[in-house]
């Protein structure tokens, strides 16, 4: 499918939104949304992608993208895509205002050894991952805690109960506790599911705060990591990817939560960015009962390469980044109100900080 820059809808007082993205149906959510967007669907053959993989290859772009990429003042566009395109062309995005991402992490333009800070403004695709990534750990944690994969096997093998020590030792989730990594948003969302079923949470932040409310779901902040891991049945990490959390976990970071340094040897659950741990660090941990499983839907390399050995252990689940996809619906609650303060030039939300990564 060739490229293409025509606008779908005209305005004369607004800004054509140019939409490249591998994620579909965005063009027509916006435009059921606010008819009076002017949008420009860049399709190419060159980008394709499912969930949270991203499949470019810019020296492959069709000329007529290229020109309407270099035209592009307003962008709507993954973050990978980005970071890939002007690593290759610095000059691709020359007219660029501002870049919508449509995930909530940017780390690839950070990671991607471009030239910082970059001459517009971007801002993440937030306020929507939540629901459903706190769905995606609570079903996990259950699904861990009943052992729902030894019944799937025993109803494969015609085994009425073939793994009954696996799947009458469970634990109430009312007595575990749960510690969080990263309390933004998504955090927060994770926990106020955790309380629902009783689970007393912990919430690992970098920075002092008050005592929590009601409204928050954490019942207890700490800055203290140690006293996160050691405490937990179950740690989460939605930690962004940013300078002060890439490798926070390689290492013997995960020794405290083991049982002979006073730890309840929990489940590691990661939904946040891979590059919090490394793979031999995890896998260092698990071997040494640091950690007692590990359910992970982010890597350090995405795609999870074959060699990995994480792929044949029991003791680890790998799902391909998909506990928290952008809905194309989703698009216009985030997009439209920062794009009416853009042309009038008022402060848009999740504006990005070049110095900070997020």
């Amino acid at each position: 499918m060739e490229g293409r820059g025509d606008a779908m809808a005209s305005s004369d007082n607004a800004t054509i939104v140019t939409i490249f993205t591998s994620i579909s149906g965005i063009a027509l959510s916006l435009q059921e949304a606010d008819p009076g967007v002017p949008l420009d669907v860049v399709e190419d053959d060159a980008l394709t992608g499912y969930g949270g993989t991203v499949v470019f290859q810019p020296s492959k772009l069709r000329p007529a993208t290229r020109d309407a990429l270099k035209r592009a003042q307003i962008l709507i566009s993954e973050p990978a895509v980005v970071a890939q395109l002007l690593y290759y062309d610095p000059e691709a995005l020359c007219s660029l205002k501002w870049c919508q991402s449509t995930y909530a992490g940017v780390d690839p333009i950070f990671n991607s050894n471009l030239r910082l800070p970059l001459p517009w403004k971007l801002t993440r695709f937030a306020g929507c991952f939540g629901p459903p990534i706190a769905e995606w750990c609570l079903a996990r944690i259950i699904g861990h805690e009943r052992s729902f994969a030894a019944s799937t096997t025993d109803q494969v093998k015609k085994r009425w109960a073939g793994s009954k020590d696996l799947i009458l030792g469970y634990r109430y989730l009312s007595a575990l506790t749960l510690s969080i990594l990263g309390c933004g948003d998504i955090g927060r969302c994770i926990a106020r599911g955790a309380k629902a079923f009783g689970m007393k949470t912990v919430g690992y932040i970098r920075t002092k705060r008050s005592e929590p409310g009601g409204g928050d779901y954490i019942d207890v902040y700490t800055t203290n990591l140690i006293q996160a891991l050691q405490t937990a049945d179950y740690v989460v990490s939605v930690l962004p990817s940013t300078a002060e959390t890439s490798g926070l976990l390689n290492g013997s970071a995960l020794l405290p939560a083991s049982t002979s340094q006073g730890g309840k040897c929990p489940v590691f659950i990661n939904v946040g960015r891979g590059d919090v741990i490394n793979e031999q660090s995890l896998l260092n941990a698990l071997d040494n009962n640091w950690v007692s499983a590990a359910i992970l839907d982010v890597f350090e390399t995405e795609p999870l390469p074959e060699k990995s050995r994480l792929w044949d252990r029991s003791d680890v689940v790998v799902s391909p980044h998909v506990s928290g996809l952008t809905q194309a619906t989703d698009v216009p609650r985030v997009f439209l109100s920062n794009y009416k303060k853009f042309i009038n030039g008022g402060d848009m939300k999740y504006v990005v900080s070049w110095e900070k990564g997020y």
